[in-house]
């Protein structure tokens, strides 16, 4: 028998190197796949997000018109609708606005009149929805800004004038007789 000395043998390297190749390339993969997989959980989170503020927009344009129709044409007329939409769209908070027309991207209504919008919008900026509403609903200035959520659809109708606008809080007392806070 011939001695071997062991910095000549070889052997068992390749099952060493083969482990080492299996594990790596496996290591790219997966990393390859959970990159894939999170870019494309964002792109629908985006999409459901989209999706619901656009329905939460067009439930909220449909509330503003019947409240700001539903006043009685008296002359000192106050009409207060309290809406309630979720407070959250796939897990952002969001904002809403009115706004006219030079700020606003709705397309101009075939009878001539502005165009006027709802812009409902997340904090990150990534998804803004714009909602057309009537052009005839006369809207009170400054235009506020409230959360998504509950809030107040306020319409006041003084000398022949009725005027929109939203709040965050409870309308104070001149606004709505207690009953309307409940």
């Amino acid at each position: 028998m011939i001695p071997r000395t062991l910095q000549s043998d070889d052997r068992a390297v390749s099952i060493a190197v083969t482990h080492v190749l299996t594990i790596g390339i496996t290591t790219i993969l997966i990393a390859g796949l959970l990159v894939g997989a999170s870019g494309l959980l964002e792109t629908e989170k985006d999409r459901a997000t989209h999706d619901e503020l656009r329905t939460i927009g067009n439930r909220m344009a449909s509330e503003m018109s019947s409240a700001y129709y539903s006043s009685g044409g008296g002359t000192d007329d106050q009409v207060v609708v309290r809406v309630s939409h979720p407070e959250y769209v796939a897990g952002n908070n969001y904002k809403v606005r009115i706004e006219e027309e030079g700020d606003c991207s709705a397309p101009a209504v075939p009878d001539g009149s502005d165009a006027q919008c709802l812009v409902l919008s997340t904090p990150t900026g990534n998804n803004e929805v714009v909602i057309p509403i009537d052009p005839r609903i006369e809207l009170q200035t400054p235009l506020p800004e409230v959360n998504g959520g509950s809030f107040y659809i306020v319409v006041e109708e003084s000398g022949g004038t009725k005027e929109l606008t939203l709040q965050d809080d409870r309308p104070s007392p001149s606004l709505a007789p207690p009953e309307v806070w409940r």
